[in-house]
């Protein structure tokens, strides 16, 4: 889960199990404004977050409620969403891949956030998880899954992905899945991962 501080209080951007500590945590950095479920994986304890900051705004993917069944209260995302603050935070919907992930772009830090679509694993990882990410290339740099391309419906939602992130110009990128990418030019990193996939 990445938490993400605005104006409007705390956005929660994928979910994970919620420790009476961390919900002490959260709750002593502020309200929780919103919940993010970005895509149609990263939903498992969405339902023990929403009743946890029962005041949230929730939002989910796109096809998310028609897998998992109505979540109360929940809007799926779209381009007009708002996350937060308006002025603290731009999205992208990823149409054009099966999982309709909505990336997020924090301004006032420069970090992009995103759930699924780049991995970043190295040595600091153990065995079995080196292993594995090797396997479906994705290990000693940010990268995607080679399985990604079987995900794509429309190569030209992908050439739009790099384009916007290209604008964003993020120096730091999160993901769900390996460690955090701090790089001045990020989008070109995220970029090259991307590309191939466009062709």
């Amino acid at each position: 889960m990445t938490v993400i501080e605005t104006s409007d209080g705390l956005v929660l951007y994928s979910p994970v199990h919620l420790s009476p500590a961390i919900i002490d945590s959260l709750n002593a950095m502020g309200p929780v404004g919103t919940i993010v479920a970005p895509n149609l994986f990263h939903h498992m304890f969405l339902r023990q977050c929403c009743a946890a900051f029962p005041a949230a705004k929730v939002l989910v993917a796109q096809g998310l409620q028609a897998k998992i069944g109505a979540v109360v209260g929940a809007s799926d995302i779209n381009a007009q969403t708002v996350f937060g603050a308006a002025d603290d935070i731009a999205h992208f919907v990823f149409s054009g891949h099966a999982l309709h992930e909505a990336m997020l772009f924090h301004r006032p830090t420069s970090t992009l956030i995103t759930a699924d679509m780049l991995y970043n694993y190295g040595p600091r990882q153990h065995l079995a998880e080196r292993t594995f990410f090797r396997a479906i290339g994705c290990y000693g740099a940010p990268k995607v899954a080679f399985y990604h391309r079987f995900s794509i419906l429309d190569k030209q939602s992908v050439r739009q992905l790099v384009r916007t992130v290209a604008a964003w110009k993020p120096r730091r990128i999160i993901m769900s899945h390996g460690d955090i990418l701090e790089h001045d030019d990020a989008s070109s990193v995220f970029a090259e991962a991307w590309e191939r996939f466009a062709r």
